[in-house]
């Protein structure tokens, strides 16, 4: 392993270095003698292993051991200031460069043990099923082929209108009238050519129609995520919901309710699911929000699509971001049995909402890892 410092300021006088990697996070490091800027300058170049730099620094600190390097080393990994300058490369140089913003972001979460390409790599090897190729579902797929995911499924059962260019980009004019899961994914293809993607036109009308597309696919056994981006019929998330969690597949749901932006996500097995919500919306009604139970709904709101690009870019983006978290698992995603709520009609402030898991919930009970823990707990038990 060669120790390499990342690309960081650092202010030096009074005895002690100011270090900034993250413009929002300054680390004071005392230095009086000036051994540690001298070994941040020879971790710059990454090419010494922790014998050659402490020899390095036995030439003005003779009582230096590697006992002693080793210790400051694993202290500025622990700060995220350091990568290997020897991890083996993935990616030749085409790719190293159509990828260059993508890996230069990943330096934020990288370490002497997570190479920077590593989250990459999970990217190319990840299939994502979509489901709605509208404003937001166009605008996730075109995060994720600039994210650089390897597969996509794509599903939507409806055609090019002239009203959709307000939020989607991925169609022209020329294309009204044509069917969208097959337009985005030819936008898809000629976007990214190495992209593998397939395109489902039809409707989601219930839980086996989520299922049969998790298991439908030629592009993998299962996705590792989903994203659904439908919000009709009223009960599709139900419906996604329950089949996500039967196969174990993690799925973010994302939306707009009149000017406010959403995203939740769940993990099955791990985090609360939808019907956990719906169970713990019912407890509510009893409560606070007896009157929407009990009084009877005199006039109804039209159902209008009121995204605008800006709307459908931001929120796309956040909801593309929680992917990313998901498939390279650099941070925890922040959606989890939690709504994200932006706020689109003032300042774009999110706030988060979150529900409890409902330990009786029976949706979660066919969770793959709620099935295995239960059956683990049966062999104990016997």
């Amino acid at each position: 392993m060669l120790p390499r410092l990342k690309s960081l300021n650092c202010l030096a006088g009074d005895g002690e270095l100011v270090v900034s990697l993250d413009p929002k996070v300054r680390t004071r490091l005392a230095d009086p003698d000036g051994q540690v800027l001298a070994l941040l300058t020879l971790l710059r170049e990454g090419a010494r292993d922790t014998a050659a730099l402490a020899g390095a620094m036995r030439e003005r600190w003779p009582r230096t051991t590697e006992q002693d390097v080793a210790a400051v080393l694993t202290q500025l990994d622990r700060l995220g200031w350091l990568e290997d300058a020897s991890a083996p490369t993935t990616f030749d140089t085409h790719d190293r460069e159509r990828y260059f913003s993508n890996l230069a972001f990943f330096d934020a979460f990288t370490t002497l043990s997570l190479p920077r390409e590593l989250p990459q790599t999970r990217l190319r090897a990840a299939h994502v099923l979509v489901l709605g190729a509208g404003g937001l579902g166009s605008a996730v797929l075109m995060n994720l082929a600039g994210l650089g995911v390897g597969a996509v499924t794509v599903v939507d059962q409806d055609r090019v209108e002239l009203r959709n260019f307000a939020r989607q980009f991925t169609y022209t004019e020329a294309e009204v009238g044509e069917p969208k899961a097959e337009r985005v994914a030819q936008w898809l293809s000629a976007f990214d050519p190495t992209l593998r993607v397939e395109a489902f036109r039809r409707r989601v009308e219930s839980t086996d129609d989520v299922a049969a597309l998790l298991r439908g696919s030629a592009l993998s056994d299962l996705p590792d995520l989903v994203v659904s981006a439908i919000d009709e019929p009223d009960e599709v998330d139900r419906w996604v919901n329950e089949a996500c969690v039967a196969a174990g597949v993690p799925f973010i749901r994302g939306g707009l309710a009149y000017t406010q932006g959403l995203y939740w996500s769940v993990d099955p097995g791990r985090s609360a699911c939808r019907e956990c919500l719906e169970r713990h919306r019912e407890r509510l009604s009893t409560l606070i929000d007896r009157e929407v139970v009990t009084r009877p709904r005199v006039l109804e709101q039209d159902r209008v699509n009121r995204a605008i690009g800006p709307v459908t870019s931001v929120l796309g983006g956040l909801v593309s971001l929680e992917a990313m978290r998901f498939l390279t698992g650099l941070s925890a995603p922040v959606s989890l049995g939690r709504y994200q709520l932006v706020d689109f009609a003032g300042d774009g402030r999110t706030t988060t909402d979150a529900w409890p898991a409902d330990p009786d919930c029976p949706v979660c009970a066919t969770a793959p890892a709620r099935r295995a823990h239960a059956d683990r707990s049966d062999t104990t038990a016997a």
